[in-house]
């Protein structure tokens, strides 16, 4: 395949071929250094995921990943069917099952409930794990590298960025300012350290909705620098309904010092499967008019589902209100005469007793 035809497979020109063997049939859009296409791969005559990459300085001529990639097997990782470079070029590629959606889309604009944050992010780390058994390093591990399958597990995705850790037990940096770790900027180097802070990266994402070096729009530089300081917002203060013990584990995946988060991804699994499971599942929903945040909880064997509404008052001050699901106040638990900082605190209380 020529560079002329890799330029215009850029351009989301259909009908092309690659490697005499992928025909294009659709763009199904932009990555992280490259572009997903749909291809008919004509030597297994099945329609699948092509993700070429974009050519990075350097980067040799052969792939020594590429068969570590194709062997990688788990439940909870998307399998890589071929991992290869494009004939006459120095274009990376790599071909996968194509999936519908990931959990960056499936997050929005809240998180997910708790019990599936919890039961998700516990398979991305033995996926993972899997990984970092093989002597690679993921580089990339973030929601939008995630997706369900049909029996509603996640599989780990996105490998084409995984490197052959060297004898020390790193690789040449990588990442995505989402969720990259502080040394990865400072160092230029990836760890299975940087990658355990990226999978607490991403079970924040999938709590919250948000990701923990600040909201969406938060400048590039700003960003930079909250990163390499270990600067985050405090996921209980973002999602008040998340337990406190849930909260712990997630921050110490987050902590600066990687000798201070979980030394394995399974040992991040582990932590996760050791939460106390809350008594009523919660979680947050978008607000009603004139609410400024709202959170519903579902029924449990012995109490009604309930919501619980944060409201601004004409003085700019903030109330907690609980309606049972028949509209009836539950005013033992309410909260009124709140400053903005203080309501998170307060917001956790309730959420707590109810």
């Amino acid at each position: 395949m020529s560079g002329t035809v890799i330029a215009q497979v850029g351009n989301h020109q259909v009908g092309n071929r690659i490697s005499d063997r992928y025909k294009v049939l659709e763009h199904l859009g932009g990555g992280a250094g490259g572009q997903v296409y749909r291809v008919e791969d004509e030597h297994l005559r099945a329609e699948v995921a092509l993700k070429l990459f974009e050519p990075q300085s350097g980067q040799p001529a052969t792939w020594d990943e590429a068969q570590a990639l194709k062997e990688l097997q788990s439940q909870y990782l998307l399998p890589v069917y071929n991992a290869d470079i494009a004939s006459g070029t120095d274009i990376r590629y790599i071909t996968m099952p194509v999936m519908d959606g990931d959990l960056e889309t499936a997050s929005v604009p809240f998180g997910i409930d708790i019990a599936k944050a919890v039961r998700w992010g516990q398979q991305l780390g033995h996926g993972l794990e899997r990984v970092h058994a093989a002597g690679l390093l993921h580089r990339d591990v973030k929601p939008g590298n995630a997706f369900v399958d049909t029996g509603k597990n996640v599989l780990l995705g996105d490998l084409g960025f995984a490197a052959r850790m060297d004898a020390d037990g790193y690789t040449a940096a990588n990442g995505t300012y989402a969720t990259v770790a502080p040394e990865v900027l400072s160092t230029g180097k990836c760890s299975v350290a940087s990658d355990v802070y990226s999978l607490a990266a991403t079970m924040f994402y999938l709590l919250s909705g948000q990701y923990p070096n600040g909201p969406i729009t938060l400048g590039r530089s700003a960003r930079r620098e909250r990163i390499l300081h270990g600067q985050f917002d405090k996921l209980r203060d973002v999602a008040p309904h998340v337990s406190q013990g849930l909260g712990s584990v997630v921050e110490r995946g987050l902590s600066l010092d990687p000798v201070a988060r979980p030394s394995s991804a399974q040992a991040l699994a582990n932590q996760l499967a050791q939460c106390v499971r809350p008594h009523r599942p919660w979680r947050r929903v978008t607000p009603h008019d004139g609410h400024d945040q709202c959170f519903e909880g579902g029924a449990t064997n012995t109490a009604k589902a309930v919501s619980v509404c944060a409201v601004q008052d004409a003085r700019g001050r903030y109330g907690v209100e609980v309606r049972h699901e028949t509209g009836r106040r539950a005013r033992q638990h309410e909260k009124s005469g709140l400053q903005r900082d203080s309501l998170p605190a307060a917001l956790r209380t309730v959420l707590r007793n109810l």
